[in-house]
């Protein structure tokens, strides 16, 4: 995402109101990816008001992952335009989720001529799929060593996502240095729960 604090902040509330207007209205997830670039570029601007010219495409975007998670079947749909990829966590292991076919992230849409493709992971109960934002990876100690999410999060006891996040957050903070970030940072933990009876998916593998 361009920039960071109310900037940022400004172009999430711009794609997560684009989200609200279409998912309900927008069956496949490839295709309300495709939406949200439509309805989204046009509407990124600088913050002094101006919009991008034809020389500075690359200066106004939004990184994002859309999913849907069935109900009724062991998998979560994954798109990803620009964004880190999720980390699947199941049993103590980690895999990333990187996807075959990733989306250039949103504004950037006219630089690539496929649309955004839909891919299938395994989620079953008991999985825990992380999101996090580029902010979480780029934190750097007094050594300037960038914070290795994965290898933390494979060190963690299982005991669920409300605990892996507060985990997290605080190993991110002590990794630090002095303790502040030097970028935005947000994590969401998602569980799937055994409430459903579900069919089987695909074996956890990571690319």
């Amino acid at each position: 995402m361009r920039g960071k604090g109310l900037d940022a902040v400004g172009d999430a509330a711009l794609v997560l109101g684009a989200f609200r207007a279409a998912a309900h209205q927008e069956g496949a997830l490839a295709g309300l990816a495709a939406y949200l670039e439509t309805a989204v570029t046009p509407a990124l601007e600088y913050p002094d008001g101006s919009r991008p010219g034809p020389g500075d495409a690359g200066e106004s975007f939004v990184t994002a992952t859309v999913l849907d998670i069935p109900d009724h079947e062991s998998v979560l749909h994954l798109v990803t335009c620009g964004h880190p990829p999720p980390l699947l966590v199941r049993g103590g292991r980690v895999a990333s989720l990187d996807v075959a076919h990733p989306a250039p992230p949103l504004g950037l849409g006219s630089l690539a001529d496929a649309r955004p493709v839909a891919e299938v992971f395994a989620f079953a109960p008991g999985d825990i799929v992380l999101l996090y934002t580029d902010g979480v990876l780029e934190a750097r100690d007094d050594a300037g060593v960038f914070y290795p999410l994965a290898e933390r999060v494979g060190r963690w006891d299982g005991a669920g996502p409300h605990h892996l996040l507060a985990r997290l957050h605080d190993d991110l903070i002590t990794h630090a240095a002095g303790g502040t970030l030097g970028d935005d940072a947000a994590m969401v933990a998602i569980q799937r729960l055994p409430s459903a009876p579900v069919t089987s998916g695909p074996p956890l593998t990571g690319r």
